[in-house]
């Protein structure tokens, strides 16, 4: 879907201006009539609106944006994720600035919505297939109100209220357009959410072209469970209503009670998630085309091919539950002063520390061993070699080999939705509303620990359950390290941390030291240290506007502490 028509995208693209993503060009190879009565360029400018999705497949500069908070370091200084935390970020300075390209994306939906909608190809009609391909068609629309509203997420978690627009504007209205409020676009977006879901497909089948990667129901859903969520959080709930918490269980428990019926509820093995466009539990994800780079950026130095890149902090990895005395993983975290634990600190741990994690010594891409010790082919001094004590394997694909016979690029799919979140959104979202983890009745049947443990016992991973006798606090601090741990490196925690306003409390950086002492057998030792504090200023939960925004429109108001 990420395919485009580069005639069709002159119709819409070419101007350069800051209003690029709002005008519309005049001049092509197409009329807007010849574009929009044609069956097949008509169904490419809506299917054209999936292209303005984006993943994190290095988005920042090379670097993925969890490298701007606890979960990672970048290793290289060049990138521009080091902006979000070394003093330099403003509003001329910026950052994973998406501004401009989601209006783009807004822009393209709103065009679609306005020319497209109602077209009935009337020179098709007789033809075979003519009414399949009108529901499909048809369909489209909602699909295209889905994504314009992800959009308007999307800039909402940056910049908190943004101008809505849901027509075609010429320059001059372009121009003058003024921020909603953050309630205005949250309630916009879920609204849509609500009336695209009763016409988008449970599954594209009958009668639907078997198809993966578009917008179902399910995925409307998601959205909105994810939207009250962040509306229920501190930073977006200041005084702490109570009744936001329930409405973001309500919509958790709405795709929870579907998720049968939409074939989303199998939790499968945790290392089967990646780039993996048939996982069971999948809701919506963007699906890039066939490269190696993200295994160029994210192989350890000293492997073939490999320049290491986004690196996982011991902040990270100490979040990882440790199991004692045979028990199940049994919620006790890894205890830094207990030798014993020191010496083998990657023994009974969670066992999606090493689906996502690599780790000292192991076996990774081409067979080969990873020395992240002192002076091992992937350690320090060594350039390039990763500052933390780890390296990447979540979504890096350990069968690419950039050796001269070997198959260098493979498929990537970035997961947007899964069931996972939906759980723990749900049982964030209880254990607020009702201020005890256990607590049902007959509209909320799961309670909060039971949706949590639901995640932590899937297939491979079989934590032990969360009693029923833990608190209200307890569990808040475990729903939010089962966040960290189980949705890591699927861009979460960055946003998490804002909307739960501990950017105070993420700033000191943690690094593990691995010098080898023995050499038959093999052994090391491990030490943890912390690194200068990144700088935090409570401005950053949300993004600066791009200045160059602000000049060009006189409406529209700064950010507060980016003046």
């Amino acid at each position: 879907m990420k395919t485009k028509i580069l005639s069709l995208l002159c119709l819409i693209f070419s101007l350069s201006s800051c209003t690029d993503f709002l005008n519309y060009d005049e001049t092509s190879s197409y009329s807007e009539e010849e574009v929009f009565t044609i069956y097949s360029r008509a169904t490419q400018m809506g299917t054209n609106v999936y292209s303005y999705l984006e993943s994190d497949f290095g988005s920042v500069s090379s670097a993925m944006r969890a490298a701007g908070c606890d979960e990672a370091e970048y290793v290289w200084p060049s990138s521009n994720v080091h902006t979000f935390y070394n003093g330099t970020w403003s509003a001329i300075n910026t950052v994973d600035d998406k501004w401009a390209n989601f209006y783009k994306g807004i822009r393209a939906a709103n065009l679609f919505l306005e020319k497209g909608v109602g077209q009935t190809f009337e020179e098709n009609k007789y033809q075979s297939g003519y009414d399949k391909a009108m529901l499909k068609y048809n369909n489209l629309q909602y699909e295209v109100r889905f994504l314009r509203a992800y959009f308007y997420f999307e800039l909402l978690k940056r910049y908190g209220g943004v101008p809505l627009i849901t027509k075609v504007l010429n320059e001059q209205e372009a121009n003058s357009v003024s921020r909603e409020s953050y309630e205005t676009i949250s309630e916009f977006i879920v609204s849509e959410c609500d009336e695209v879901a009763k016409y988008l497909p449970k599954a594209y089948d009958a009668g639907y072209d078997s198809e993966t990667g578009r917008v179902t129901r399910a995925t409307a859903y998601a959205l909105k469970s994810r939207v009250l969520l962040y509306a229920a959080s501190k930073l977006h709930n200041p005084t702490s209503e109570n009744q936001k918490w329930v409405d973001a269980a309500i919509a958790a428990k709405v795709l929870i009670d579907s998720a049968v019926l939409y074939k989303i509820n199998q939790l499968i093995a945790y290392d089967k998630i990646p780039n993996n466009i048939a996982l069971p539990e999948l809701i919506f994800a963007s699906r890039e085309a066939n490269s190696g780079n993200f295994e160029k950026l994210n192989y350890p130095i000293g492997f073939e091919g490999g320049n290491t890149g986004t690196v996982p902090t011991q902040n990270l990895v100490d979040a990882y539950e440790m199991k004692r005395s045979g028990n199940p993983i049994d919620g006790t975290y890894f205890n830094w002063n207990d030798p014993t634990q020191v010496a083998a600190p990657y023994t009974n741990r969670d066992p999606r520390l090493a689906f996502t994690v690599v780790l000292n010594n192991t076996l990774w891409a081409y067979d080969e061993r990873v020395e992240a010790w002192e002076g091992g082919n992937s350690g320090l001094p060594k350039t390039g070699a990763t500052p933390t004590g780890y390296y990447l394997k979540k979504y890096v694909d350990k069968n690419i080999s950039f050796k001269p016979s070997g198959v260098a690029t493979s498929r990537h799919v970035w997961v947007l939705f899964r069931y996972a979140e939906v759980l723990l959104n749900y049982a964030e979202a209880m254990n607020e509303a009702f201020a005890s983890p256990t607590y049902k009745d007959a509209t909320f049947t799961l309670s909060a620990v039971e949706a949590i443990n639901l995640v932590r016992k899937r297939t491979g991973v079989a934590l032990l359950a969360i009693p029923t006798t833990i608190n209200k606090d307890d569990f808040r601090a475990k729903v939010r390290n089962e966040r960290m741990v189980e949705l890591a490196f699927e861009d979460h925690r960055f946003w998490d941390i804002r909307r739960w306003m501990i950017g105070k409390e993420t700033v000191a950086i943690k690094r593990t030291r691995i010098e080898r002492i023995n050499t038959t057998p093999v052994t090391f030792t491990y030490s943890t240290y912390t690194t200068n504090e990144r700088i935090w200023e409570d401005r950053m939960y949300y993004y600066p506007i791009p200045l160059a925004e602000i000049y060009k429109n006189r409406n529209l108001t700064q950010n507060p502490g980016w003046e």
